[in-house]
């Protein structure tokens, strides 16, 4: 017959890899704005790969 191991230890849990963090705003907070800026650059480089696709191409031997 085995012995139970009895209840875990109470202690920090998940929270300990949060301790370093260097912002204290709200995760929310934090995806909004990410967000956002992901769509910019997004928004820079489509409108950079349609200004690039104008430009008349160059002959090879140039």
């Amino acid at each position: 017959m085995a012995i139970g191991k009895g209840p875990t230890e109470g202690g920090s849990g998940g929270k300990r890899g949060h301790a370093n963090m260097e912002h204290r705003d709200y995760t929310e907070a934090i995806k909004v704005r990410t967000r956002l800026r992901r769509r910019r650059e997004d928004r820079r480089s489509a409108a950079q790969g349609i200004k690039e696709s104008r430009q008349p191409a160059r002959p090879a031997g140039d």
